[in-house]
């Protein structure tokens, strides 16, 4: 398979970009990155001040206290800060224009907009992590390639999150993902046992779903899982803890970028070659896909990072039945005698 390069400056502008972002997240403040405006009530003779966020249709106010002097003086330092953000905001939708003007790939607005509402709500900071095609379609612009248009047609958002990550930011403000994604008309998909939460959330009319997902606890069994300060429930997979193992970050691009965390492109291509392996016959057509993809990530990898390539092998080392898979997907493919290929 011959690799479509894109071009040297697109590779070093979504570099930039990506930097830029990372950057913002480690110094944004939460008051900086609220939206909204501040407003006056006079209660009884007394005025106090609210912050006004509109929301999905909504307009919800938030009582902030009475209206005095060090309260105001707060509150404008708060909108420089917003003014810094929005400024920084500027900049990542200058240079995301940039990148997909030189030929790198741009989301589908309606999937951007959901991908974007969950980095907004802290969801890949706390751990979470785009996977499926949606993870794969990311990997044309980290890898500085064009990947094949047959493996990237599909409106389906996986997202992953292990339970012990979401624990450990449980200090943070708890949000409730729910009602965020009905705003935008995603609603709750009903489960083959009613009595059970639902894992995931489609838009009515369209083929737009959102799927969350958790690796599955030996023993735990095949139930909804709660995933701890999100308000939303995860369905457990086997063999996804291998996939999300120290993710990496990646922008989708859109004409607001978002920071999302993809698994490690060389684990990707291997977890979907053991998902091909574990399809069943109804599900062939996906199997193809999966195949495909896998091909087109290990194609590049093998040609410009193949220790990353060995780094996932190794790590199936522990894995004994999932690595027996692997190796006869490498085969099917044409890769099994790769240089990488442990032996």
């Amino acid at each position: 398979m011959e690799i479509d390069r894109l071009p040297a400056s697109v590779a070093t502008l979504y570099a930039e970009l990506l930097e830029q972002a990372l950057v913002r997240e480690r110094t944004a403040g939460v008051e900086g990155s609220l939206p909204g405006g501040l407003v006056t009530k006079a209660i009884r003779g007394r005025r106090y001040l609210y912050w006004q966020v509109r929301t999905g249709g909504r307009v919800v106010q938030r009582y902030l206290g009475p209206d005095t002097g060090d309260l105001r003086a707060a509150i404008e330092r708060m909108a420089e800060r917003r003014q810094d953000a929005a400024a920084q905001q500027a900049s990542l939708d200058r240079l995301a224009a940039m990148v997909i003007k030189g030929g790198a790939l741009r989301e589908q607005p309606a999937v951007a907009s959901v991908i974007r509402l969950l980095a907004d709500l802290g969801l890949f900071r706390r751990g979470a992590v785009l996977v499926g095609t949606q993870a794969f379609r990311a990997y044309g612009n980290l890898l500085a390639v064009r990947l094949p248009a047959s493996a990237l047609r599909t409106q389906d958002i996986d997202v992953a999150h292990e339970i012990d990550m979401a624990l450990a930011a449980a200090g943070e403000p708890g949000t409730q993902v729910e009602p965020s994604l009905a705003a935008l008309g995603l609603l709750p998909v009903p489960g083959l046992d009613p009595r059970q939460p639902s894992t995931s959330f489609h838009m009515r009319g369209r083929e737009l779903r959102v799927d969350f997902l958790t690796p599955a606890r030996r023993g735990a069994g095949e139930t909804p899982v709660e995933v701890p300060g999100l308000g939303v429930c995860a369905w457990p997979l086997r063999f996804l803890d291998y996939l999300i193992e120290e993710p990496v970050p990646a922008m989708v691009l859109d004409a607001k970028p978002a920071l999302v965390r993809v698994p490690r492109p060389a684990r990707f291509a291997l977890h979907k070659l053991w998902t091909a392996a574990a399809r069943g016959v109804s599900e062939q057509a996906k199997a193809v896909k999966d195949r495909a993809q896998a091909a087109a990530i290990i194609t590049v990898l093998a040609a410009e990072r193949p220790d990353d390539l060995r780094e996932a092998m190794a790590a199936l080392a522990a894995r004994p039945s999932a690595r027996r898979k692997v190796m006869t997907e490498l085969d099917r493919i044409g890769a099994r005698q790769s240089s990488w290929v442990a032996r």
